[in-house]
């Protein structure tokens, strides 16, 4: 997915709604919401990275930013993801936003995940990919 972004410049132009974080430890898939976050991104991007690492057997450990540039969940995105991720089994998940209403969402919810999954506010990005990465 995109979104219509304008640059500094007052170009309009198109960007990824999530990208890949680079340069994480080894078996680590990190991604980073900017803009707003649809179920479409989830189903085009993060599902398919899921369903390659269930296919190879390999542990899932997931770090999703949602950081400065991430403007929130689209229609029924948070309803649908939260559908979408308790049925995911998770080695280890972190979920790095200041957004509270999200971490705690998540808090409560993570009783009923397969796996670990914690929530790190953005200024404690590293100790999330440390903490996922173990």
């Amino acid at each position: 997915m995109t979104a219509t972004c304008l640059s500094a410049e007052g170009a309009v132009y198109d960007a990824p709604v999530i990208e890949r974080i680079e340069g994480l430890p080894d078996g680590v898939i990190g991604l980073r919401a900017i803009g707003q976050f649809t179920i479409d991104d989830y189903t085009t991007i993060i599902e398919p990275e899921v369903e390659r690492i269930d296919a190879s057997h390999g542990d899932l450990r997931l770090v999703l930013h949602l950081g400065d540039e991430f403007t929130g969940f689209g229609e029924g995105a948070w309803g649908d993801l939260t559908d979408e991720i308790r049925h995911t089994h998770f080695h280890r998940g972190a979920v790095v936003t200041d957004d509270g209403a999200i971490r705690t969402g998540l808090n409560l919810m993570k009783w009923v995940l397969h796996g670990h999954v914690r929530t790190f506010q953005n200024d404690e990005y590293d100790n999330a990919v440390h903490w996922v990465a173990r």
